[in-house]
């Protein structure tokens, strides 16, 4: 209930808003009991962030070394982007790529840098799965379209919702529109 309340806080108001207090209020809860299994926020926090990326880390084991011979560039989109569009660990109606990117982007340098670090240590594996179907880009150009790609994914802040924004074409989330833009970045 606890890790539930606080991700529902986070995905809501942000990172800053989250408090003992807070989390014990929106879990019904008394605040002490925050401490007590968790001991501090940034460990509640820590634990929200491992619910949130370890299953989409899982899923991008797929790509790189060891892949299916004969896969095309959709295959790897799909498999990269896909695990991007996960549900929140805790709150199905949220994303955990935006639970993520808030704890990185205003948590804790510590949290960050696990967030970072894990991002930097699957970022080769993905430029070498991508390489061989544009290889008229360069490493450097390969590198700036995949990271304008994922950021395409988590979508304009506000990023306290998903689907449309405003109403106004396709759903931010829709997989097959990302692929389109995806292919359609590295392509170009």
């Amino acid at each position: 209930m606890l890790l539930s309340a606080a991700e529902r806080i986070l995905l809501q108001k942000g990172v800053n808003a989250l408090s003992v207090r807070k989390v014990g209020d929106a879990a019904r809860l008394n605040p002490a009991l925050v401490t007590y299994h968790f001991k501090s926020i940034l460990k509640l926090l820590d634990e929200l962030c491992s619910l949130n990326l370890d299953p989409i880390l899982a899923e991008w084991q797929s790509i790189g070394p060891g892949s299916k011979a004969g896969i095309g560039l959709d295959d790897v989109l799909r498999a990269w982007l896909g695990p991007m569009l996960r549900p929140a660990a805790m709150t199905a109606s949220g994303r955990a790529l935006i639970v993520i990117d808030e704890i990185a982007s205003h948590g804790e340098p510590a949290l960050s840098d696990k967030v970072l670090g894990a991002m930097e240590e699957f970022s080769p594996r993905l430029r070498s799965a991508v390489a061989p179907f544009v290889q008229h880009l360069s490493a450097h150009e390969l590198r700036a379209r995949l990271r304008f790609i994922s950021a395409a994914v988590l979508g304009p802040p506000p990023r306290n919702h998903v689907g449309q924004v405003r109403g106004e074409g396709p759903a931010l989330d829709d997989l097959d529109h990302l692929l389109r833009f995806a292919r359609a970045a590295l392509i170009s």
